[in-house]
């Protein structure tokens, strides 16, 4: 966890660095795709930030680096040819998700600030250009394989053609779900929170700066150092509690306190244009103590009574009781986020599961466990051990999935590599002579 959070940071150091390198860079142009200018600073930015991370890099890493953005930059040019596009509320919401990550792994958004020597919504400025610039190029990335499909036959043919002794062998790997329930406030909790929120909007009536309550008060870390600006959203990027009042103000109309199951809102709407608004707002959570997390271990430890008794079914308490997102409409089976499946070789399992599940057989439950989501939610979790895959040389009998995935992948590569060679002849590409020896980039000369 320690060696991910310097990863991570220095990942942010390093971006955030790149405005400065830029600025300082004099003819630092390593290349030129159509309006596209990549500078030398891009290519070593990248190069140090994997370097950090520990990477063995070829000796020409800076030439496939610069391969990657050259393909960066030709996603943005056809994006642009195309009409492709992304608005701003989903550079806002992925710029928002961004900061909830770091603040996450230092603990608050003062640390992230004090750390970086600027506020949030600077840093979320600093962030905007690269952050819109990947997503846009993502999105014509996507347009690419979106009639890709894969049949049965073709993962046959693939995996014919891989030599015996040259199959994949696969490590020991579970299958593994869980059941979350998190904390709670009870009545006096929520009613000292909404009396809070009641008092600010009181405040902001008698003429208080709405942005400036926000700035002292509003408990979301996304928008709070932002005056409780929420951007441009579009309808349906809200709860509906949320949204139902929000969409029925009136411009630059404040709403009464609204409750969510974030705690209590007053919303500002600043702007409405058709299906999307920018709005502000100011949230208040109510303070909870250990006993609402003792209220919530009771809870769920009554729930692994039905589990081990079998009056429950494990796919039946996640649809009835499991409150984690991202779980519970995928049959509460944890997605594994490097491969996209479910299935986790034990020596990468989270330290807590494999210590809770060791001794365990497929079909068996762990004790319950302390559980925080990344959005600072507590509460405790219920693992399941759904299924066990002993170390075995990959076969498409046992392995269809896997072999499925990869061949895909194989095909991507394939319509890739054809829709590069297609385009990069429709477009104006320069490089630095200094590049021009690099053997990755002659499909670009």
């Amino acid at each position: 966890m320690i060696k991910y959070l310097k990863n991570i940071l220095t990942s942010l150091f390093i971006l955030l660095s790149l405005s400065t390198l830029k600025a300082q860079e004099i003819d630092g142009v390593a290349a030129v795709l159509e309006e596209h200018i990549i500078l030398k600073s891009m290519i070593e930015a990248q190069y140090l930030q994997a370097e950090s991370q520990g990477t063995i890099l070829p000796p020409d890493a800076k030439c496939l680096i610069l391969d990657q953005l050259l393909l960066e930059k030709l996603f943005l040019a056809q994006a642009e040819k195309d009409s492709i596009y992304i608005s701003e509320e989903e550079v806002n919401t992925e710029l928002d998700r961004r900061m909830s990550i770091f603040i996450q792994m230092l603990g608050t958004k003062e640390k992230l600030e004090e750390y970086y020597g600027k506020t949030i919504f600077e840093l979320k400025e600093d962030f905007r250009e690269d952050v819109s610039q990947q997503m846009l190029a993502e999105r014509m990335k996507a347009t690419i394989f979106k009639d890709l499909n894969i049949s049965p036959s073709e993962v046959l043919d693939y995996y014919n053609e891989i030599p015996k002794d040259s199959l994949p062998y696969f490590n020991a790997e579970v299958e593994i779900g869980q059941i979350v329930l998190f904390e709670k406030p009870n009545l006096k909790q929520n009613i000292v929170a909404k009396e809070k929120a009641e008092s600010i909007r009181k405040d902001i009536i008698g003429g208080s700066d709405f942005s400036f309550q926000a700035l002292l008060y509003s408990d979301d870390p996304g928008s709070s150092s932002n005056g409780g600006d929420l951007g441009w959203v579009k309808r349906g990027s809200f709860v509906p509690d949320f949204e139902a009042v929000a969409f029925r103000l009136k411009e630059g109309e404040m709403s009464e306190v609204v409750e969510t199951e974030f705690g209590y809102h007053i919303i500002q709407l600043i702007k409405k244009e058709g299906n999307r608004i920018k709005a502000k707002h100011i949230l208040i959570t109510p303070d909870m103590n250990a006993n609402n997390l003792t209220e919530v271990k009771t809870e769920i430890e009554k729930i692994k009574i039905k589990l081990e008794s079998g009056e429950l079914t494990f796919q039946k308490a996640v649809k009835l009781y499991s409150e984690d997102e991202e779980t519970k409409y995928s049959g509460g089976l944890i997605q594994n986020r490097e491969t996209g499946n479910n299935f986790f070789e034990m020596n990468k399992l989270e330290g807590a599961i494999a210590v809770a599940l060791d001794n365990k057989t497929p079909g068996d439950f762990s004790d319950v466990l302390v559980y925080e989501n990344l959005r600072g939610k507590k509460g405790y979790r219920i693992i399941y051990l759904k299924s066990e895959t002993p170390a075995h040389k990959a076969s498409i009998e046992t392995d269809y999935s896997k072999i499925k995935a990869v061949a895909k992948q194989a095909k991507q590569f394939d319509i890739l590599n054809e829709w590069i060679e297609e385009k990069s002849k429709a477009v104006f590409v320069k490089i630095k002579d200094k590049y021009k020896t690099c053997e990755s980039l002659n499909k670009w000369l």
